[in-house]
């Protein structure tokens, strides 16, 4: 039997969100169901050796406008990625 070693297994990559508490997280256009201001997403297995990119997306209302921020993320089998989606303030213009 040969074995596999760790680097050669697909495995997830993990995804650590900072953003405001009250706003909706979308990864991929998908709307996630975690809360709070650090939102915790673990992919599914990904091959080892290549780079991946999710499209965050934070939403929130303020004033009675909505606010959106957007980022794209790179990320990698078994590694841990932290990113910060800071929102704009109300009022400001969104692009």
């Amino acid at each position: 039997k040969e074995k596999k070693s760790q680097l050669d297994a697909a495995t997830p990559a993990t995804l650590v969100v900072e953003l405001p508490a009250d706003a909706k997280l979308l990864i991929d256009n998908e709307a996630t169901v975690s809360t709070g201001a650090n939102r915790i997403f673990q992919s599914p297995a990904l091959a080892p050796e290549r780079e991946y990119q999710y499209t965050l997306r934070a939403e929130v209302v303020r004033n009675g406008k909505p606010i959106k921020a957007e980022q794209v993320v790179t990320v990698k089998a078994g590694e841990i990625t932290t990113v910060k989606l800071t929102l704009p303030p109300a009022g400001v213009a969104q692009h």
